[in-house]
């Protein structure tokens, strides 16, 4: 009895990260996640995996590299999103030395900018997976409450009226070599502040 009982288990452990390994390629094109060709970038690198999209966490820059989501009929496209609950939180399944906290936004003139928008999530816990610093950069205000935010609503009209579109977003981190682009800024305990979105 004690050996099936250790094997159910080990069995509910893993199932996790079965239904994960199910969830993520559903957020790319042909189920093929997009590749970090600088390799230095890919270093410290985490792929996470959530019920509507998936991104590419670097714990060099403890900010997304990528995120990607499928906007479908099934999915988000024509429902109401949940109504926003601003849930902001730490990644749990990342180690505290690499990824971000809510204190390395505190007092330095950046919002936490979603790479995959909430306002693209179709049920309340995708909404909550959404506001995970995993999926944030900093992003000036103006910029992320403006700008940013027409580009998003934008590509839900674009996702209406095809009925489908796969969208990756993501931060440009520039210059002569990955140091210079990745200490050009840096709040907090150290989190990457991007050249361009």
């Amino acid at each position: 009895m004690k050996k099936y009982v250790t094997l159910l288990f080990f069995w509910l452990l893993l199932l996790p990260a079965f239904a994960q390994r199910d969830i993520c390629p559903r957020q790319f094109v042909a189920g093929i996640a997009p590749q970090i060709l600088n390799s230095k970038m890919a270093a410290s690198i985490t792929l996470l995996c959530f019920n509507a999209y998936a991104l590419m966490y670097s714990g060099i820059s403890r900010t997304p590299l990528w995120s990607a989501e499928h906007l479908h009929e099934n999915g988000s496209i024509g429902l109401q999103s949940p109504k926003r609950r601003n849930a902001f939180h730490a990644e749990p399944r990342l180690p505290r030395s690499e990824r971000s906290e809510l204190r390395d936004y505190a007092h330095s003139g950046f919002d936490r900018g979603h790479m995959t928008p909430s306002g693209d999530m179709p049920t309340p816990q995708a909404q909550y997976e959404s506001f995970s610093l995993a999926n944030m950069v900093p992003q000036n205000p103006e910029s992320n409450q403006q700008l940013w935010e027409g580009i998003e609503e934008s590509t839900r009209s674009i996702a209406a009226s095809e009925n489908e579109l796969y969208v990756v977003t993501g931060p440009i981190f520039e210059g002569g070599s990955l140091e210079r682009a990745l200490e050009r800024t840096r709040i907090g305990a150290g989190l990457a502040v991007q050249g361009h979105l």
